[in-house]
């Protein structure tokens, strides 16, 4: 069994993927970019976020982190 969150580091194309349910695939979940790099993903039917797509995350770690203190965005 996963156990969540589960982060994810794409250390090629510098991108963190974060998941923080199992419901956080794109046939349940949709997306929002609330600003330019950074994608939330919400459950389509109860609008909880399950998970996180951060592009260019050396750029943008610390401006997610405040938007969302709530949740863990490291590199694992």
């Amino acid at each position: 069994m996963i156990q969540f969150p589960v982060n994810k580091y794409d250390a090629d194309h510098d991108v963190l993927h974060v998941y923080l349910s199992e419901r956080c695939n794109e046939w349940q979940s949709s997306a929002e970019e609330p600003v330019k790099d950074i994608y939330v993903l919400y459950d389509d039917e109860t609008d909880e976020i399950t998970g996180f797509k951060i592009l260019d995350f050396t750029q943008n770690a610390e401006k997610v982190r405040k938007m969302y203190p709530q949740y863990n965005f490291v590199i694992n």
